[in-house]
């Protein structure tokens, strides 16, 4: 079982009822997440997305999330308007998908080592410095979870939540994050039926604690079969 289609399933969780979901560009697996959130769970949510589509009635995956002929039967709901709405504090839920988070709820989608001799120049943050401090809730997801991807401090801020008072969750092929801004501490709430709280610990460069309710997340059947109906082409695998 592909870690991926855990993170899928932990990302759905994170979705509430009467959430407006934005979807950024080549974010698989919270498109996946979303739909599943909505269309399996029941979730009273609207989702939108760089495919500028109004809550679709359904999707087909495709390489890229911004393409507008994955998504059928919707109205058209251009990008500006969506940047427009975070602005007025409207936005629910962002997706971001960060080479590198930090303990302070800096992320890095720019490079890898000095910004003007990079190891790795990335692919970049397009709106990231603007709507992830607007968020109502930024949920994070990175499916190599390591000491280089969850790091002491960002080798580049490409945008932070620092300063803002959202929720900020991480998701990753591991379990579950959350960022606690009064104990300013990541506290670890759910891991996976193969994963254990040492991966995380092991795999962490900052100090995580685990939550008193820690939760353990398994795949049911229904649950497979519908990640694999909305990505027939498994172009989810990859990413991990």
């Amino acid at each position: 079982m592909s870690q991926v289609d855990y993170a899928i399933k932990a990302i759905a969780e994170q979705v509430e009822d009467n959430e407006l979901v934005y979807i950024g560009l080549n974010s698989i697996p919270s498109l996946i997440a979303s739909f599943m959130a909505r269309d399996l769970y029941g979730k009273k949510i609207r989702i939108i997305g760089v495919a500028e589509a109004d809550n679709p009635k359904s999707v087909e995956i495709s390489p890229s999330t911004g393409n507008p002929f994955m998504v059928s039967n919707t109205p058209v709901f251009i990008t500006a308007d969506a940047f427009d709405l975070a602005q007025k504090g409207r936005l629910d839920v962002m997706f971001l998908g960060p080479v590198q988070i930090d303990k302070e709820t800096n992320v890095n989608l720019s490079v890898i080592g000095d910004y003007h001799n990079p190891k790795v120049r990335l692919t970049g943050g397009a709106a990231t410095a603007f709507i992830l401090p607007l968020v109502r809730k930024a949920i994070l997801w990175n499916l190599k979870h390591s000491k280089r991807s969850l790091v002491e401090k960002v080798d580049f801020v490409t945008g932070t939540a620092k300063y803002s008072s959202n929720k900020v969750i991480v998701v990753t092929n591991l379990g579950v994050l959350k960022y606690d801004r009064e104990k300013k501490t990541w506290f670890i709430t759910a891991i996976y039926e193969n994963t254990s709280v040492e991966d995380i610990l092991n795999n962490t460069a900052f100090e995580v604690v685990v939550s008193p309710t820690l939760r353990i997340i398994t795949l049911r059947n229904d649950e497979r079969e519908f990640i694999k109906r909305i990505d027939p082409y498994n172009l989810r695998s990859a990413l991990a």
